[in-house]
């Protein structure tokens, strides 16, 4: 019997949560009509925005003092293979403190490039063009969503390149959006949508051989929690 524990199928999943599949970046995009369901969808439309969020009072965390906050939110209307539309969204801060340190970037720089990132990754998602569940999606592109953070350093010479961390903190606006659209197009909230009946492989596929037969709804809640434990952040700069 597989031993796997939730702790040990997080670590191991973020290879697919993050994308991390360089296999992908070779052979490109992945036909998968072999398998699709007809509760695949395709992404038909994608945009984005950014929205700036001043802080009442400076917050100090991790040695960096931030007074504002860029969020970038993600619009995505897909379409099933039966034909049925949808749209979605996501929404996540860019948070190029934690995501992209540098000490030869400043705040402004890491900014641009992180905006400059998305609207790459925009355009690259907008391309894909096959059925497929939103994992799927996501798992075939994030290969190429790297390659654009190296590409948009390049072109913006930047002296420190895009982390992996901050290409796929920057992504997962793109990849929620299209979730949120799938669990909307099949009247669900998606994380009732990750076991058999919707996913056209099993966790063998993404993370090995000792996954086989398990989905990632064995691992994931699929209803939230009534309460959960709410934590205040002190900044170092509170007044006090």
């Amino acid at each position: 019997m597989n031993k796997t524990t939730r702790r040990r199928f997080v670590k191991s999943a973020a290879a697919v949560a993050g994308g991390i599949c360089t296999a992908g970046l070779a052979r490109g995009f992945t036909i998968l009509s072999a398998s699709t369901k007809r509760s695949d969808v395709r992404v038909e439309a994608i945009s984005l925005r950014f929205e700036e969020f001043v802080f009442r009072t400076p917050l100090k965390f991790a040695r960096t003092v931030v007074d504002r906050q860029i969020m970038l939110t993600v619009d995505c209307t897909v379409r099933t293979a039966a034909g049925k539309k949808a749209k979605g969204f996501g929404t996540l801060p860019l948070n190029y403190t934690f995501t992209f340190p540098s000490k030869k970037l400043s705040h402004d720089a890491r900014l641009a490039a992180m905006k400059a990132l998305a609207a790459e990754i925009a355009k690259i998602t907008g391309t894909y063009k096959e059925f497929a569940h939103p994992i799927d999606i996501n798992w075939e592109l994030a290969p190429l969503y790297l390659k654009a953070a190296a590409e948009v350093s390049e072109r913006l010479h930047l002296a420190d390149p895009i982390p992996k961390l901050c290409t796929l903190v920057t992504a997962g606006a793109f990849d929620a959006a299209i979730h949120d659209a799938f669990g909307k197009a099949h009247g669900l909230n998606c994380f009732h949508t990750y076991g058999p009946e919707f996913m056209n492989h099993d966790l063998s596929h993404y993370l090995g051989a000792e996954y086989k037969g398990e989905y990632p709804s064995r691992y994931i809640r699929s209803e939230p929690k009534a309460r959960m434990p709410l934590c205040h952040l002190i900044s170092a700069v509170d007044l006090a």
